[in-house]
């Protein structure tokens, strides 16, 4: 049996719509290219209806009689009309049957659905949007229908981020912490909680030499480097391990700055050792024209940008553990030519009573691990099989010092 449509589904139909910015989408789309919303693909909004069959007159006839006196009040809602059509029954003879219910245009849709308030709100945010800056005409038009609902969500702020816009036009890539921006009107920390949508409108507004597009992401300072901006650099802990060199650096062994000032290093060095564990950095021994890097865990990645250390051996000291082994893998595919240190088979064996348990939930999920060696690999393999015990870790701390000082 067919199902007749009441005026609350429909209701219901329509608001969904609504809220899915379908009529938002198509009023931006219309309008720029210049052609009024009321004389396009969605208004007039036709809705068909399914008409009543012989079995629902016979059988549901107050149904049926309550469908009708409920579709027909839909003709006093202003901007809508329910259009008829003569039907000839077998039984119930010639009926005038509501088959489709027309909605003239936008404003009538929104005055139904209770939004032409907001509906007024969001022309006039696209208003100002447009007066402020043309060129976004095309930044509007290519918004998906979810991506109009960010024109609602900011439309208290729109003035204070089409200034910001203004901003950067004149000085692009400014070079300065953003709490160091001068926008008339506006705070610095509306900026850095507005990230996202002004990263959208200032890859449309800037010429393509102000953006570094390098950068996509927000994450790790992203917008900043993306648009010139300064930011709290990461910091690169290490120690030199040469004597001679602490002597150069007026007695100071144990530094930390931050990555950029890193990266233009000149430390004449031959050899550097990279370790996870901070007091295994602090208490690395004496060794000439070395230094030692520690505390970066994943962080490791920072390491990519610094150029100088291709020309060095570098050495890697981490657990002896799934995690450990990713980050040697993922070390040596920035810098091919890095040596594992006390993170073998032997060593394992060696110090089993210092065994633990690296969490299951937690342990690398990798079946193979792109750039170990093979014995490496073999050992990953043997640690995902649980060859000695399950989720076995042996902790790099944990490691007798007299090894360290054996393998140096």
């Amino acid at each position: 049996m067919s199902v007749l449509k009441s005026s609350q589904q429909i209701h219901t139909q329509l608001e969904k719509q609504w809220l899915s910015y379908k009529y938002h989408k198509a009023y931006l789309t219309e309008r720029f290219i210049e052609k009024p919303l009321e004389q396009g693909d969605i208004f007039p909004l036709i809705i068909n209806l399914v008409k009543p069959t012989d079995k629902q007159w016979l059988h549901h006839y107050d149904e049926v009689k309550n469908w009708l006196t409920d579709i027909n009040q839909l003709s006093n809602v202003s901007g809508f009309s329910v259009d008829k059509q003569q039907t000839n029954y077998a039984n119930m003879g010639k009926q005038i049957i509501p088959v489709t219910v027309t909605i003239v245009n936008i404003e009538a849709l929104a005055r139904y659905l209770s939004k032409w308030q907001a509906w007024q709100k969001f022309i006039a945010s696209i208003n100002l949007i447009t007066t402020t800056f043309e060129q976004l005409n095309t930044w509007l038009i290519g918004l998906s229908n979810t991506q109009v609902k960010e024109i609602d969500k900011y439309q208290a702020v729109w003035p204070k981020l089409l200034k910001v816009c203004q901003y950067f036009l004149k000085y692009p890539q400014p070079k300065c912490y953003i709490r160091q921006l001068t926008v008339t009107g506006v705070d610095t920390k509306f900026i850095e909680q507005h990230k996202s949508i002004l990263k959208s409108l200032l890859d449309h507004l800037l010429e393509k030499e102000a953006i570094n597009d390098t950068y996509e992401k927000l994450a790790e300072h992203g917008f900043e480097r993306r648009f010139g901006l300064l930011y709290e650099q990461p910091q690169i802990r290490f120690r030199l391990l040469d004597p001679q060199l602490t002597y150069e650096f007026s007695g100071v062994s144990d530094i930390t700055i931050p990555l950029e000032q890193f990266q233009q290093l000149d430390l004449m060095i031959d050899r550097v050792f990279i370790t996870e564990n901070k007091t295994n950095g602090l208490a690395f021994p004496v060794v000439n024209n070395a230094i030692v890097i520690f505390g970066l865990g994943y962080g490791i990645q920072m390491l990519k940008s610094v150029h100088w250390l291709s020309a060095c051996q570098i050495y890697y000291w981490g657990d002896i553990d799934t995690h450990g082994l990713a980050i040697l893998s993922q070390l040596r595919s920035y810098f091919p030519n890095t040596k594992s240190l006390l993170m073998d088979e032997i060593t394992l064996l060696a110090c089993k009573e210092f065994w633990g348990q690296e969490p299951e939930h937690k342990s690398h999920k990798a079946e193979l691990l792109a750039n170990l060696t093979e014995k490496e690999q073999i050992l990953y393999k043997n640690l995902k099989q649980n060859k000695w015990q399950p989720c076995l870790r042996l902790e790099q701390e944990l490691i007798p010092f007299e090894l360290l000082k054996q393998v140096l």
